[in-house]
């Protein structure tokens, strides 16, 4: 049976903490196993959540979290496992190592957690790109260009990016979801066209949202017409200090530092300025509008011929790929 997984871990006791849903949810017994370890310098805290599946009877559900300075945010998708043993008596062994060299240096590491019974190790959560650093040097990034803060207030910040020869806004939105829980999220728009990148996507801060940086930067990708496509990659900047912090691992003593993590990034994205077409080469076949002009008219919508994966009862072809997504991905 194929199960509907949360986005994020639920750790509210009375309410969900996916900000999409209004409705309140009873309240969950739950026991919580942390481990801390430092990454990239950073003071790290991983949390381990075990509650009773809601979904599924006879059933617990194990959710990561990880915690750096002011900011706690999921990890990885809810497992869910039948457990016949007290869930307080469970051991886990967490770990992470760098896969391989990286810029900025020293950032990006692989992160597991697995869980023993007697002589038995499951594994339960596997995470190749965990970009995390206390001070990450982002001016060895080649080609990088970084966008600049334009305007910030408590439930949006605005910065400049450089897109090729041409500027767009990138727009972060804060919305307080309840409690220290926060719902993040990310849109640009250039020139009266606007799309968002991503949202909803659920932080707890120990910190007012206007103690928070972001890092933001473009990268060129090569590509025909040049200048359309471009890598952005989002990092948070995270104040170390604050009422429920992360334990330091190191015998220096408090001061106001910051961690970064990476939040988001894309290798594709598809914005440019002024782009020639014409690179495409003598075979393009360029079309041209009607004469007439755009028409208005009031009639069933054509959202309806569409499904989510596509056109309504159409099969796609293949052409000798493998159509299964999932299945390219192992």
């Amino acid at each position: 049976m194929n199960r509907p997984l949360p986005t994020v871990p639920q750790h509210s006791p009375s309410r969900s903490i996916d900000s999409s849903r209004s409705a309140v949810t009873v309240d969950v017994h739950k026991v919580i196993h942390t481990y801390n370890l430092r990454l990239g310098g950073a003071d790290v805290r991983l949390s381990i959540t075990i509650e009773p599946s809601r979904e599924f009877s006879h059933e617990h559900v194990f959710l990561l979290s990880l915690k750096t300075g002011a900011v706690e945010r999921p990890i990885s998708q809810p497992v869910y496992l039948k457990l016949s043993l007290d869930p307080r008596t469970l051991s886990f062994s967490v770990f992470a190592f760098p896969p391989r060299s990286s810029l900025p240096q020293g950032c990006l590491f692989s992160l597991r957690v697995w869980l023993r019974t007697g002589d038995i190790d499951h594994r339960l959560f596997s995470e190749d790109t965990l970009w995390i650093g206390k001070e990450p040097d982002f001016y060895s990034i080649e080609d990088a260009t970084f966008a600049r803060l334009r305007n910030s207030s408590t439930q949006t910040v605005l910065y400049k990016a450089a897109i090729g020869r041409g500027l767009i806004d990138i727009i972060v939105k804060w919305k307080a979801v309840f409690g220290q829980a926060y719902s993040l999220s990310l849109e640009y728009e250039g020139n009266g066209i606007g799309r968002v990148l991503f949202n909803d996507y659920i932080l707890r801060l120990d910190c007012p949202p206007e103690d928070l940086d972001f890092v933001i930067y473009t990268i060129p990708v090569l590509s025909t017409p040049r200048g359309a496509t471009h890598r952005i990659r989002v990092w948070l900047r995270v104040p170390t200090s604050s009422a429920d912090s992360v334990p330091s691992l190191s015998s220096a003593g408090p001061s106001r530092e910051y961690v970064y993590q990476r939040i988001w990034s894309t290798d594709d994205f598809k914005v440019g300025s002024s782009l020639d077409f014409t690179a495409l080469g003598p075979k393009l076949i360029m079309a041209v509008p009607s004469g007439n002009g755009p028409k208005t008219l009031t009639s069933p919508s054509e959202r309806s011929f569409y499904h989510d994966d596509g056109p309504a009862g159409a099969k796609q072809p293949t052409y000798g790929e493998n159509t299964n997504g999932r299945k390219e991905v192992f």
